[in-house]
């Protein structure tokens, strides 16, 4: 994806180096900020560009997106006077999810302040987000993360906006991240103590590496969600484990600690 126009947060970039996922949360104090991303990457899924990166910003589709009025970019929010966004608008984006787009070859809904989902709603939003049409793509905007239900953050991975983050808040060669995924994933299936192995060579990481194994697992975890229709119990488990992994991340707790975590839960 074309991040060109996307001021600092090199981690932002990082996550979205690669194939988009089906659902994204983009929080930040800004709403300037979290629109003009969540713009971005509704551009990218529409654009027409073969041969060059997306949004190409030229072609039809990304000029009927940036007029506002391309079809299969649906912008969803609390209606004009109401504060919160209620089940009875979330019931009908349910019923509306499954229908094909009109002329991309995706659909995207933009939720502005779906920190005011209420919980209703965020229950009935759950069960689409777990098993999404095939063709869909969620982007939450939140500036509270956080009052979302833990469950709905699990199934998003989430962009964390940072007005003040340069091009260097998260300078990690990405190659040294997706080999500690693909060990994990190795260790997973191997078990025991090969399982027991890694999850110690986790103590040893800095911290700024700690953040983007994890960030980049949860993130993985939840396209391969998206894209499975077996062994759901166990893939949504470990997506909950990163997630709450990311929080006690946000909360300074050790390398021991998740590590710890890592090995009690998936062993």
């Amino acid at each position: 994806m074309n991040t060109t126009n996307l001021m600092g947060n090199a981690h932002i970039k990082a996550q979205l180096a690669g194939p988009l996922a089906h659902a994204y949360l983009i929080s930040g104090e800004e709403t300037a900020q979290r629109r003009i991303l969540a713009d971005l990457m509704a551009r990218s899924l529409i654009c027409e560009a073969a041969d060059r990166a997306r949004p190409c910003g030229v072609c039809p589709p990304c000029e009927k997106a940036a007029r506002g009025i391309h079809p299969d970019i649906q912008v969803r929010g609390p209606i004009e006077g109401k504060t919160e966004i209620p089940v009875a608008a979330v019931r009908e984006m349910v019923a509306e999810a499954p229908i094909l787009p009109n002329e991309a070859d995706r659909k995207v809904y933009i939720i502005e302040s779906a920190d005011s989902l209420n919980p209703s709603a965020q229950n009935a939003f759950l069960k689409l987000l777990e098993e999404p049409p095939s063709f869909v793509t969620f982007l939450l905007l939140a500036e509270n993360p956080l009052a979302l239900l833990p469950t709905v953050r699990s199934r998003c991975v989430h962009l964390s906006l940072t007005p003040d983050a340069g091009d260097s808040a998260l300078d990690i060669p990405p190659e040294e991240i997706a080999e500690l995924v693909n060990n994990l994933q190795t260790a997973l299936r191997q078990g025991g103590l090969p399982l027991l192995q890694f999850c110690v060579s986790l103590e040893k990481l800095e911290r700024a590496h700690l953040t983007a194994f994890i960030e980049t697992t949860h993130r993985t975890l939840v396209r391969s969600l998206a894209q499975t229709k077996t062994d759901r119990a166990q893939l949504i488990k470990a997506i909950d484990l990163f997630d709450s992994l990311r929080t006690d991340l946000r909360f300074n707790v050790s390398a021991g600690h998740i590590s710890g975590k890592i090995l009690a839960t998936l062993i």
